[in-house]
């Protein structure tokens, strides 16, 4: 009998390209655009004013042309500090699926909007 976490994808109510809003941490309550979804260790990396910056320390390299320094660089946040955004009422959501025409639909439960496939 296989085994059902090696062999299904995990589900993320989040998908590249979504607009979402943090609601814990300190970036509480900012929105940003998602950048890319990580969904097997559920971390998502969002942009905008929702970004979670950390210092990355560099130490110069000149063959390669490196100047060292800090550097701020683009923090992964979990999946489930993030809510997508429901375009209709500028709120967060929670999320539904509902099979359309064979195919997999997100659909808001406050305002029953659909997030169609991009």
């Amino acid at each position: 009998m296989p085994n059902a976490t090696t062999s299904s994808r995990p589900r993320c109510h989040v998908r590249k390209g979504d607009t979402v809003m943090v609601i814990s941490g300190q970036n509480r309550g900012k929105t940003g655009t998602v950048i890319k979804v990580w969904p097997v260790d559920q971390r998502v990396l969002v942009d905008c004013d929702a970004a979670f910056y950390h210092t990355h320390h560099v130490k110069p390299d000149p063959q390669r042309r490196i100047e060292g320094g800090r550097v701020q660089r683009l923090r992964p946040i979990h999946i489930s500090n993030v809510q997508l955004l429901d375009p209709t009422t500028s709120k967060p959501c929670r999320v539904r699926r509902e099979r359309v025409d064979g195919k997999l639909v997100r659909v808001s439960k406050r305002s029953g909007h659909r997030f169609e496939a991009k």
